[in-house]
């Protein structure tokens, strides 16, 4: 991608910025990529996400579902990104996919988001409960 990320910015003024380089659609599917855990070679620098080379694994796919925060498109694909967030090994990778649920309010998604409400840690538990309320 040309042109650098404005530094420290938000994130939201991140992916503004990327959308209007790439388009939207291309910015969601890194995104979306990223949650999933398939980032490709070509794909845009972690900069756009406020983010280094050196980030963790998990933080990458946490950032990916913390884009779909700023940006979005209904395809299915992306909805099944989120869904596979919400079963992560890692648990923000999952409290970030109950706030992606909550934000986008997707309904689609309650029984899953339900499940979270007995996982193993606290903030999990509570973006889970934060989520079906919106949904409710």
């Amino acid at each position: 991608m040309s042109g650098a990320p404005p530094r420290g910015a938000h994130p939201r003024v991140l992916l503004a910025a990327a959308s209007e380089l790439l388009g939207e659609r291309e910015v969601v599917a890194w995104c979306r990529r990223l949650l999933s855990g398939q980032e490709r070679d070509d794909d845009p620098d972690l900069a756009w996400l406020g983010g280094t080379e050196d980030w963790a694994l998990y933080w990458r796919r946490v950032w990916g579902a913390r884009g779909l925060l700023y940006v979005w498109d209904d395809d299915a694909a992306t909805v099944d990104a989120v869904a596979n967030g919400l079963d992560d090994e890692h648990w923000r990778v999952r409290e970030m996919a109950c706030k992606v649920v909550r934000a986008r309010r997707l309904s689609v998604l309650a029984g899953e988001v339900s499940a979270l409400r007995d996982d193993g840690n606290d903030r999990v538990r509570a973006a889970a409960d934060r989520a079906l309320a919106t949904l409710a």
